[in-house]
């Protein structure tokens, strides 16, 4: 499995802060694995774009 640069990881974690609204890191952490991985299954790319349309989907 692909594994997430240091900024894709950060703009994920912002990603989930935003949607979650909470500044939590540790809560947002536990669901950013879960994207990427979901993200890495469907062969899609790790741009914000992508990533916010999967966390809305996930978290919501």
């Amino acid at each position: 499995m692909y594994k997430p640069t240091e900024s894709e990881r950060s703009n994920c974690i912002r990603i989930v802060k935003e949607i979650l609204k909470t500044d939590d890191n540790l809560e947002c952490e536990k669901y950013v694995d879960n994207i990427f991985n979901i993200t890495y299954a469907i062969g899609g790319d790790y741009s914000e774009a992508t990533l916010r349309a999967i966390a809305e989907r996930f978290l919501r």
